[in-house]
């Protein structure tokens, strides 16, 4: 990853935790009482968390769906990565025909957005779930009893490491789960304001999942944008680099708190070289679709608030299951 980026999400990433710290325009953007956030209270969290972690290779049990929402028959909006969950309380006002699921692997900050949604008397329309994505959707979702009708993945953690892609939250699994859940006509929201991040979702889907999604053409034919990564380095270097990324995994190993954890990003490592080789050969053909210009969904994230507000891009995509 070129260093410029890694300094726009460095320095983006800061500006949030200003933006958590200080309500930056939560009101005007996101239409939520600051009031409810303060009655809560605060939580400290880590800002990275590794999602192959022993724990969180378990699958979330499903709630019971009929108490869990009021209306159970209503479709589904999931939020993968949820983060603090406010793009979710936000939506739900906009979308008021829907029931709104956050799955996000950082427990304490799932507690406090459930507070919220409580707070704001939407308990039994938008529900907060600690769970890891890339493992559990067909298990918590496959009894949901109405269609899961908009997934969205924002600003996930770009893990900008070659030995760490294999944490990146869009993995082929949780494409072929999400082609066995959605039915025609749902929709999946892709967005990052790391091109490199953007492109990977993008192309993980076109990859394994263009025999079930494709770009949704009635938005992709207004206002987007170009743009692309330069080209990667040839497999000859690429395998060079991810000899290099194999040692420092093993060194990592010897520092990780988790059992087992490092063994397992080390054995990720040494398929990096392949991997990287087959992606550089291979080219997008939904590229030629473009970036959305504007959010189509109306209802910004915070991060999405931040990096627009200092005139940064960011990358969407929304694709249709077909």
């Amino acid at each position: 990853m070129p260093q410029q980026a890694r300094a726009l999400h460095s320095g983006a990433a800061a500006g949030v935790k200003d933006q958590d710290r200080l309500q930056l325009d939560v009101e005007d953007k996101l239409g939520i009482p600051r009031e409810i956030y303060e009655a809560v209270g605060g939580v400290r969290v880590r800002q990275h968390v590794n999602p192959l972690k022993k724990e969180l290779q378990v699958p979330t049990d499903p709630p019971v769906w009929g108490e869990a929402f009021a209306e159970p028959s209503r479709p589904l909006v999931l939020d993968i990565g949820c983060g603090y969950g406010r793009f979710l309380l936000a939506l739900s006002k906009h979308m008021p025909g829907h029931n709104m699921l956050g799955l996000e692997i950082r427990g304490p900050i799932i507690e406090r957005a459930n507070k919220w949604a409580a707070s704001l008397d939407l308990e039994h329309s938008v529900l907060f779930l600690r769970g890891n994505a890339t493992i559990t959707l067909d298990h918590t979702l496959a009894a949901y009893p109405a269609p899961i009708d908009l997934v969205c993945v924002q600003f996930p953690d770009p893990h900008f490491k070659a030995r760490h892609r294999k944490r990146r939250t869009v993995q082929k699994q949780l494409v072929e789960a999400l082609s066995r859940l959605l039915a025609p006509g749902a929709r999946v929201f892709l967005q990052s304001d790391v091109l490199e991040a953007a492109e990977h979702m993008r192309d993980t889907f076109e990859q394994h999942g263009s025999a079930w999604f494709a770009p949704c053409q009635e938005l992709h034919s207004g206002p987007t944008f170009q743009a692309a990564s330069p080209p990667r380095p040839p497999p000859q270097q690429q395998g060079q680099q991810g000899q290099a990324d194999q040692q420092a995994a093993t060194a990592d190993a010897a520092a990780e708190e988790q059992g087992g954890e490092g063994q397992q990003e080390e054995e990720e490592a040494g398929q990096q070289p392949e991997e990287r080789a087959e992606q550089a050969q291979r080219q997008s053909q939904w590229a030629a679709a473009g970036w959305l210009q504007e959010n189509p969904l109306g209802v910004p994230t915070e991060r999405e608030v931040l990096t627009t507000a200092q005139g940064l891009p960011v990358y969407r995509i929304m694709l249709r299951r077909l």
